[in-house]
């Protein structure tokens, strides 16, 4: 599980106190609060989905009600603007793939130069899975959309938290050097560069050149994972 305990945020990432991503709620909810929780889910659920399958610039609240089998006020009755649903969405789906990503490392195996090559790879995979790609148009979006980008700023500092967790979690006795949070949002920021690239260039350009910066990557890494002697 998720260190919650760790909240690093970026250096530039301030000015709001966001509390640590909650991935699993304590509470057991009554009949009447999980129909509106399964109800708020398949919203987020929908939400996604339409960025995957549409694109940003189809989604509409409308067309988000009509995959979640719900009417349009329902929507709204959960989530009063679109910009709000975007971020809940968004952040919902980086909790998920964090967890799945770490269902699929061997963190028993991580100390050897060559596993960090792996752990890179994994990154690689999750930023560049068809949901994370597809929640990338919204930071485009952004450029035009004043709302949105408003909006954005919170659910980067709730990504940034949930990406330091899941690092602290993979490598616990380097996260608490003080360069580790840097270098983690060193990679993250690469990631993000790579991948707003694909669309100019395409998936197998941005693949070849994420091959050639992996082993920088992993090199910078000596010092924070450097294996036990």
């Amino acid at each position: 599980m998720i260190d919650e305990s760790v909240t690093h945020v970026p250096v530039g990432m301030s000015g709001t106190d966001p509390s640590p991503v909650a991935l699993v709620d304590p509470v057991t909810p009554g009949p009447r609060e999980a129909k509106r929780l399964a109800t708020r889910q398949s919203i987020l659920d929908a939400t996604v989905d339409g960025l995957v399958e549409d694109g940003y610039g189809s989604l509409t609240t409308r067309r988000i009600a009509e995959r979640a089998g719900i009417a349009q006020s329902t929507l709204m009755h959960h989530f009063e603007t679109r910009e709000s649903l975007l971020v809940e969405a968004v952040a919902n789906l980086a909790v998920d793939l964090a967890e799945t990503a770490l269902a699929e490392i061997d963190l028993d195996a991580l100390r050897g130069e060559g596993h960090r090559d792996a752990v890179l790879d994994q990154a690689w995979s999750t930023f560049t899975s068809p949901q994370a790609l597809a929640a990338a148009q919204l930071w485009g979006a952004a450029w035009t959309e004043p709302e949105l980008a408003t909006a954005l700023r919170e659910l980067e500092i709730r990504v940034a938290q949930l990406v330091m967790q899941t690092a602290a979690t993979v490598f616990p006795d380097e996260a608490t050097d003080p360069l580790f949070p840097v270098y983690i949002d060193g990679v993250v920021q690469v990631l993000r560069g790579l991948i707003m690239a694909i669309p100019t260039w395409g998936r197998p350009v941005i693949d070849a050149r994420w091959a050639a910066i992996k082993p920088v990557l992993v090199t910078a890494s000596s010092h924070l994972l450097a294996p036990p002697s």
